[in-house]
């Protein structure tokens, strides 16, 4: 029986370090995206990716995607405070990672990145990234925190 009790453990803690619970930053056009990765046809559930928190210390991934200016950035680092740590960070889309296109409008303004504010694991590049590649960096993240076998796998292999 204990056999039985310390493999199920172990799957359990396995399974854990591989869910994130996320707090999205969005604006702009990457929120539309960000939501088309949550729906059923791309369904980051699959990855280890569980709703979205309804609270940010609840949460240990954060997205930060879309525009940043200096009223967002004191918003995101206060989030960034308060959620479960560790914290993984993805900055999705060419505004959170460069500031860009606002950045090329106007000069007086000061561009604010997401690296600037918070550490990134992953960034995104796209205007806006696809469902797809918002997958992919998930997928990324989750090999950078830990190594080893994804969720799906686990489970597979405890199913044996």
């Amino acid at each position: 029986m204990s056999w039985l009790t310390t493999r199920y453990e172990t799957i359990v803690r396995s399974l854990e370090n591989k869910l994130h619970f996320p707090w999205i930053m969005s604006t702009g056009c990457c929120s539309h995206e960000l939501e088309n990765a949550g729906l059923a046809t791309y369904d980051w559930q699959r990855l280890g990716i569980d709703n979205v928190a309804d609270d940010p210390t609840q949460s240990n991934l954060l997205f930060i995607a879309g525009w940043i200016n200096s009223q967002r950035a004191d918003e995101i680092k206060n989030i960034y405070s308060q959620m479960r740590k560790p914290t993984s960070v993805i900055a999705v889309g060419a505004c959170a990672l460069t500031g860009s296109p606002y950045n090329t409008f106007d000069n007086s303004t000061k561009v604010i990145r997401a690296a600037d504010l918070v550490p990134v694991d992953v960034s995104l590049v796209g205007c806006p990234p696809r469902p797809e590649a918002i997958l992919a960096a998930v997928l990324e993240l989750q090999k950078k925190l830990k190594p080893g076998p994804s969720a799906r796998e686990v489970l597979y292999e405890a199913l044996k």
